[in-house]
């Protein structure tokens, strides 16, 4: 059985009015459990994404039907075959993901912490710091000045308008514990992100 391109549903990146909706509430002490779930599981959804396309380029594309590992050798017209019976070629799957930001590239290992960090966020505050600790970890420049920001894997916007909205992210002396802290860490390292280049899984 051969599945079209078009048949996966890869996770859209997160709205901006959405995130700056939760921390403009979280500044004020307003704690909005549902906006906090749906920005926390958007994110998770999209890092997902970003896992199974990086984990795909690098030669390990995920069944469509099962989800099992199917191996390939990055020939575009050669079917590849699941054993639960899935088939697809690889153009048609790569074709499926591209221009979508969905490549991880050197910052794949926080799209990755990120999928670990989320379901262990039980309590408000916890989800809160774990969403706080993933935006601002991909708003951290890149070595190389041509390298596209991370935030724009996950985030709607443009590089240049995805600076300035996380540059203006709501903070105030009611903001839940430990965020104001984090933020205060993550800029003493906005010059120091290091990622290897090869492929992260190996």
């Amino acid at each position: 059985m051969s599945a079209r391109s078009d048949e996966w549903r890869w996770a859209r990146r997160v709205r901006q009015d959405l995130i700056a909706r939760l921390y403009a509430l979280d500044a004020k002490g307003i704690v909005d459990d549902e906006l906090i779930d749906e920005v926390g599981y958007a994110f998770y959804a999209r890092c997902e994404s970003i896992q199974i396309a990086t984990r795909a380029h690098y030669g390990r594309a995920t069944c469509r039907r099962c989800r099992a590992v199917v191996e390939h050798d990055w020939k575009r017209d050669t079917p590849m075959v699941c054993a639960c019976g899935w088939s697809q070629t690889w153009g048609d799957y790569l074709k499926s993901y591209q221009r979508k930001q969905l490549f991880g590239g050197t910052a794949y290992p926080l799209f990755k912490e990120f999928l670990e960090r989320w379901p262990k966020a039980r309590t408000p505050r916890d989800k809160l710091l774990a969403i706080d600790w993933l935006v601002h970890a991909c708003h951290l420049p890149e070595k190389s000045p041509w390298a596209r920001p991370a935030a724009t894997n996950l985030i709607e916007g443009t590089a240049s308008e995805l600076t300035v909205f996380l540059d203006k992210l709501a903070y105030g002396e009611r903001n839940t514990p430990g965020m104001e802290e984090a933020r205060a860490a993550w800029q003493r390292l906005r010059s120091e992100r290091l990622f290897p280049g090869s492929d992260p899984e190996r």
